[in-house]
């Protein structure tokens, strides 16, 4: 502790520590500060304005995620002949919900989800909670997707209201039911 204060003191008594500069490094100037500082400015607002023309680009590549609801309207059944069966096998109804997510590449459907509720002559029939759909195609605003290997499901957005079929057709060749494919129709309430 004493040496470092007498250490200390010597500096007061002229003790004086010279620093030899390097010839090829300059002080900078104030101009050449104020010239960096805005380099840097202007870098940083560069990057901002990329990455926000990079944001927008991506999300504006699509529509947002979608939710159509509506009503089951009416079934349509077709004889394994291929025969609109008039009367109907049975009166539909019911509800449903379709969840289209996010679009990422153009004219590429995304993946959907679909809940829904079906009556037949007036009993709860068939209860879909959660489907998971597999996109198939998007043209005109015409949404296609598949579930399985038997069932596809449309929504035709270019009508006001949308619309929404849901068609299932059977492979038992007539043995279970007098009628070879059914379509259920509905319209959404948005």
């Amino acid at each position: 502790m004493q040496r470092f204060a007498n250490f200390r003191e010597g500096l007061g008594n002229g003790l004086r520590f010279q620093v030899t500069r390097n010839e090829d490094h300059k002080p900078k100037t104030k101009k050449e500060n104020y010239i960096m500082k805005n380099k840097k400015n202007i870098l940083t607002y560069f990057v901002a304005a990329f990455s926000i023309l990079v944001i927008s680009a991506s999300s504006s590549l699509g529509a947002p995620p979608q939710i159509y609801a509506g009503k089951l309207t009416h079934g349509e059944f077709i004889s394994c002949e291929g025969q609109i069966l008039n009367p109907p096998a049975y009166a539909v109804g019911g509800t449903w919900v379709l969840n289209i997510d996010a679009m990422t590449q153009p004219q590429v459907p995304p993946p959907a989800h679909l809940t829904m509720v079906v009556f037949r002559d007036g009993s709860k029939y068939l209860v879909f909670p959660h489907v998971e759909l597999i996109p198939v195609s998007l043209q005109d605003g015409i949404y296609t997707y598949t579930y399985g290997l038997q069932v596809t499901a449309t929504l035709d957005t270019n009508t006001t209201p949308a619309t929404f079929a849901w068609q299932v057709v059977f492979d038992d060749n007539c043995t279970v039911r007098n009628y070879g494919s059914l379509t259920y129709f509905g319209l959404a309430n948005n």
